[in-house]
């Protein structure tokens, strides 16, 4: 991996912003991921894997979260680590859509991702008895974002990268925003 080399000010490649999202995403277990349904917003905490910058998460159909997302598949949600001062803050901000996996493609990119990251979710499918009780609860989402903005206050406060994206391919350069 590279170093990532930019201040305050300076122009953010594709690649630095794909890399910098990379060690997010890999580096926090959970998500949070907010929803909304008839006006009313929810947020909720999932553990999360990614695959490129599709994100992939496990959650019953009956939860809030996902029923909202059944009458509205449209969603955001944050990936940060701990920070203990303003200057630490650094994660992303997304908008997207998720949606339950729909291929057998997708769900074997998502499972290998999502087993990648949590090697104790092997334990659950490696027990029949329990992976067939987890799986009848449990679907497999996936988020699909538009748009990430990649939030870095040690390069200055409130300094902000953003991207969008189409079909999971970066358009255009990250863009500053004040």
């Amino acid at each position: 991996m590279s170093i990532i080399c930019f201040g305050a000010g300076a122009a953010m490649t594709p690649e630095a912003f794909g890399e910098a999202a990379k060690r997010i995403i890999d580096g926090v277990a959970a998500m949070t991921l907010a929803t909304c349904d008839g006006g009313v917003p929810w947020a909720a905490d999932v553990y999360f894997a990614g695959d490129d910058f599709e994100l992939i998460f496990f959650s019953s159909p009956s939860s809030r979260h996902c029923c909202n997302l059944a009458a509205n598949p449209a969603c955001a949600a944050t990936i940060h680590p701990t920070a203990n001062s303003w200057r630490e803050i650094k994660g992303l901000q997304i908008e997207g859509v998720a949606e339950p996996a729909a291929t057998v493609g997708s769900k074997a990119r998502g499972l290998a991702a999502y087993l990648g990251k949590f090697p104790f979710a092997r334990e659950l499918i490696a027990n029949p008895n329990a992976t067939t009780h987890t799986f009848n609860k449990a679907t497999m989402y996936v988020l699909r974002p538009s748009r990430i903005l990649y939030v870095d206050n040690s390069l200055g406060f409130g300094t902000r990268y953003c991207i969008r994206l189409l079909d999971g391919r970066i358009q255009g350069p990250p863009e500053q925003e004040k």
